[in-house]
């Protein structure tokens, strides 16, 4: 039996328990991932492991704990951030809209427009800058803030029945 045979067989007949393996630091899906991840790598070795099974193993769990790890440190990055983050609209008591009825409207505009309105209000830029940002026209960033405020306009003079000017 060819040694590409012989690698063959062996990632029919072992993947299921790898991927079982695996499932000990990821979700089934991810756990899949790194299996196959691990076989393809024994496949392009120039020179095959004494022991491929072994080595497969080996190289499912490192990837495994690898990708817990960075799966981890994401979620701790994600978590710190989401308790830092400011509100888009700021919440005061003699506000003439509800600032989640604004923030759920800028979230409901399609991403170009929505976008081009960030970058504008909260960023601070200008419609060059924002221009080279999205890799469009200026006159292209225009129209689409322009599109965007009448979109906001539409969407936040309906629940409360005050128009913005």
């Amino acid at each position: 039996m060819s040694e590409v045979n012989r690698l063959a067989q062996l990632v029919v007949e072992r993947s299921a328990g790898m991927a079982l393996y695996a499932r000990q630091w990821l979700d089934a899906a991810s756990a899949d991932d790194v299996v196959q991840e691990a076989l393809a790598a024994l496949l392009i070795q120039r020179r095959p492991p004494d022991d491929p099974v072994a080595w497969t193993y080996r190289a499912v769990r490192n990837a495994a704990i690898d990708h817990a790890r960075s799966a981890s440190r994401r979620r701790r990055r994600e978590q710190v951030v989401a308790g830092t983050r400011r509100e888009w609209f700021e919440q005061s008591a003699d506000a003439a809209m509800d600032a989640r009825t604004a923030e759920e409207a800028l979230r409901r505009l399609p991403e170009e427009l929505r976008e081009v309105v960030i970058l504008r209000i909260w960023g601070g830029l200008g419609f060059a800058a924002i221009a080279a940002v999205a890799n469009a026209s200026v006159s292209t960033v225009h129209k689409r803030y322009a599109t965007a405020l009448r979109q906001l306009r539409v969407a936040l003079e309906k629940p409360c029945g005050n128009k913005i000017d």
